[in-house]
């Protein structure tokens, strides 16, 4: 027991080290944080409104950007996530950073248990597995962008341990499975969705060609398929309002890279290699590490920002590798007959073939992805170059498994010697962030607005929305009480150029052709049924939805009754996955219990 305490004790240390390293590195230049903080936060404190005025309710529709939007139907809306839920008791910069907390701590201890209880690994394995996982540049770089979506990333860790543990009672696991799904939907990750579908297509073979004894394909389709259905129906309610309203916005894009596939190649490996590893050896070589963004536009022929392109993991993480590989090229028949023996040779296929279409999805091009990107949903998503944090994990466990095979039979004082170095190397480099004099985050939004409007909503200040706006943001429209047209939302394009908004600039109370000044925002979503159409506006009979719309209330704009019935079935059954999941804790705790009392306690 002692010995467990102590393991645990430094997992927690190490995750309160990348933690603090990851929040530093957030903040780095406070208050001016990552870009899309600018939309991330703004939607946060209208969120924050909504549950102010009107209690926990979906939030169909916002008066404080774009002359009057959809609000929950916006796939980028997470009104119903952690994340929004703590702004409840916290301000959104609070929220960001304990929600950050949470999900790396719970990402980390999830690897840890994964490395430790179910591949069988040595407890210093895995606690290094966990590091190099936690440690990566994904995670950095998208908190200190602001791209919120991604936060839960870490909780890949967690639907590997629900599919492959099998002390947890399948049915447990696919209930928590389906929760987990379900959150990442409604925090707008729905990239992250596909990013997890081509990850566990990598991970999931090189487990049964690394531990094949725990590896049960009736436990993982089962789970994938019950609680990825218990997970549709409690997204039900989200997917169908989305689609109502992108059937207007479809939003289809396709990313073309002006590379080759060789040097695309190159470039996924400088990806991987990212900050941690590159800034070094370009400070060795007397480069101006500056000019990182230019090599990863140039390999990868993606013109985004650095923030896209940084996967990185510890430089350890390659060490580690390179010696495995020396060691294979040493012995390769010993080490091809141990890796092929038991039907291995199948996994190493599949392994394969979805390396392949990992590969061919983070270029954009390939024999196969022209077709996938036709699928639904595939057809939306752009930015290719993020498909390259799939290998992410799939390194990770390649490098224990090594790690773990070197140490076994080393002496125990030994192992704990090398491990403290390992652990150590494989920290400092997160030092190599704060190394970068540039700007590579485009660190343009002051949050100190955004606190200022969060206190004085808490203190019962007006929110009337009183008139359309041109020139402000979203943080100086929530500020200034107006909804602004120069509004920031990818749905209608990224120059907007797919907004074409009726409402002009001057007071929501202006009568044009028997409309007031504002959009009705039911004309995005259930034009049908409300007698509307996008961009059009509140006509003067509705002058009572007007008023209430303005001052953040819910008007009785119609809803079609399939989206009722979807919503009550998505409430319902996140009530009843919440409370099985509640009886199952407890008749667990129930039976530890015993275990628990002293040895005399019954006698007592």
């Amino acid at each position: 027991m002692r010995k467990y305490n102590l393991h645990l004790l430094l997992a927690f240390a190490n995750l309160v080290v990348i933690n603090w390293v990851l929040i530093r590195f957030v903040a780095f230049h406070y208050p001016m944080l990552g870009h899309d903080y600018a939309y991330a936060i703004p939607q946060m404190l209208d969120t924050f409104i909504h549950y102010k005025v009107n209690g926990l309710s979906i939030q169909w529709y916002t008066p404080s950007f774009g002359g009057g939007l959809p609000a929950f139907p916006n796939p980028n809306n997470s009104q119903f996530s952690i994340l929004e839920g703590l702004t409840l008791w916290m301000s959104p910069w609070q929220a960001v950073i304990l929600s950050t907390i949470f999900f790396v701590s719970v990402g980390g201890l999830a690897s840890f248990y994964l490395f430790r209880k179910v591949l069988d690994y040595h407890w210093t394995t895995s606690l290094l597995g966990m590091v190099f996982f936690s440690a990566n540049g994904f995670i950095m770089e998208r908190v200190t962008v602001g791209h919120l979506g991604y936060q839960t990333f870490p909780l890949l860790a967690l639907i590997l341990v629900l599919l492959l543990e099998c002390s947890l009672p399948w049915g447990a696991a696919a209930l928590i499975f389906a929760l987990v799904v379900a959150l990442i939907i409604h925090q707008a990750g729905y990239s992250l969705i596909v990013i997890f579908g081509l990850s566990l297509l990598l991970i999931l073979p090189l487990v049964y060609i690394l531990r094949p004894k725990v590896f049960s394909w009736k436990r993982i389709v089962g789970i994938i398929g019950v609680g990825g259905g218990v997970a549709l129906l409690m997204s039900a309610s989200k997917l169908a309002a989305v689609y109502a309203f992108m059937r207007f916005f479809p939003r289809e894009m396709a990313d073309t890279y002006l590379t080759t596939p060789l040097l695309g190649l190159f470039g996924i490996l400088l990806q991987l290699l990212g900050t941690m590893n590159l800034v070094p050896l370009l400070w060795v070589a007397r480069v101006d590490p500056a000019l990182l963004p230019k090599y990863m536009v140039f390999t990868t022929g993606a013109g985004y920002g650095y923030w896209e392109f940084d996967m990185s993991l510890s430089p350890v993480v390659f060490i580690i590798l390179i010696f495995g590989l020396y060691n294979f090229l040493r012995r390769p028949r010993g080490y091809f007959q141990k890796l092929v023996a038991d039907k291995r040779w199948l996994a190493w296929l599949s392994f394969f073939l979805f390396t392949w279409i990992a590969i061919e999805f983070t270029l954009a091009d390939g024999w196969l992805y022209p077709y996938l990107r036709k699928l639904p949903i595939l057809g939306s998503m752009h930015v290719n170059s993020r498909f390259a944090v799939v290998f992410l994990f799939p390194l990770v466990l390649a490098v224990a498994a090594l790690y773990n095979r070197w140490i076994v039979k080393w002496p125990g004082r030994r192992i704990a010697q090398v491990f403290a170095l390992v652990n150590i190397l494989t920290l400092l480099p997160l030092g190599t962030f704060f190394l970068l004099r540039n700007d590579m985050q485009r660190r343009s939004y002051n949050l100190l607005t955004s606190d200022e409007i969060y206190t004085s909503i808490r203190a019962g200040a007006s929110i009337e929305i009183t008139a359309i706006s041109l020139e402000e943001n979203e943080t100086q429209a929530l500020s200034e009480q107006v909804s602004n047209l120069n509004i920031y939302e990818p749905i209608f394009g990224y120059l907007l150029e797919d907004f074409r908004p009726e409402a002009k600039p001057g007071s929501v109370w202006n009568v044009s052709n028997g409309f007031f000044n504002m959009t009705n925002p039911a004309g995005y979503v259930f034009p049908e049924i409300n007698g509307s159409r996008p961009f059009e506006r509140i006509p003067v009979s509705e002058k009572d939805k007007l008023e209430a719309f303005v001052n953040h209330r819910q008007p009785e704009w119609k809803i079609p009754l399939y989206q009722q019935v979807l919503d009550w079935a998505s409430g319902l059954t996140f009530v009843v996955v919440v409370a099985g999941l509640a009886v199952f804790g407890l008749r667990r705790l129930w039976k530890l219990f015993p275990r628990m009392q002293p040895p005399n306690a019954s006698a007592e």
